[in-house]
């Protein structure tokens, strides 16, 4: 059996993906959960959710990466750096349930909160030299994700709440903006 680069590649994208989307699902799930010492937290479960779904949407693009016949080294690390990136985020944006320290959701998110905007903002700088990688330049989808940079970059220097649920809903709305964008794209 042979194996392609697009192949090898691919797997190990969405292997980290995988890591970065069971992490989510198991924090949503103890969210859910009514004997969790938990406390939910509006803000923080929305960023799980938006994340999720990122993860969702890069998950859907690995017929990109397998489209690519040849590959080189460089392209690879640069292709599973983004994985990374979603890992690293989900990593910080998950709390430690075994440690307890953090029942306190809205504190916990406001603790990790600089941190977890960086990995935001890296995937989206990330995502435009995906599309610069693969040919397509700088597109509306590019400057949805540099909106969204920004968006994260503000929600990493504050604690102000008002600017967090601002901040949010805003993500939100590009988000759904680039799913619509995506599927105007795929409809043409």
């Amino acid at each position: 059996m042979e194996l392609s680069n697009a192949l090898l590649v691919a797997m190990m994208f969405v292997v980290l993906l995988t890591m970065a989307i069971g992490s989510i699902v198991t924090a949503l799930a103890i969210t859910v959960d009514r004997r969790s010492h938990l406390k939910f937290d509006k803000l923080h479960t929305s960023w799980m959710l938006l994340l999720l779904l990122v993860c969702f949407n890069l998950f859907w693009h690995v017929l990109d990466i397998l489209s690519i016949e040849e590959w080189v080294f460089l392209e690879f690390l640069y292709i599973v750096g983004g994985a990374v990136i979603v890992l690293f985020a989900s990593h910080v944006l998950v709390p430690d349930a075994a440690s307890g320290s953090s029942s306190d959701m809205r504190r916990y998110y406001y603790e990790v909160a600089p941190q977890f905007f960086v990995f935001v903002a890296l995937l989206q700088a990330w995502v435009f030299g995906v599309d610069l990688m693969f040919g397509g330049g700088f597109t509306a989808g590019s400057a949805l994700n540099a909106v969204v940079g920004l968006i994260a970059l503000a929600l990493a220097t504050t604690k102000s709440p008002g600017i967090h649920q601002a901040g949010t809903a805003a993500a939100w709305l590009v988000f759904v903006a680039s799913l619509v964008l995506q599927s105007l794209k795929t409809a043409s």
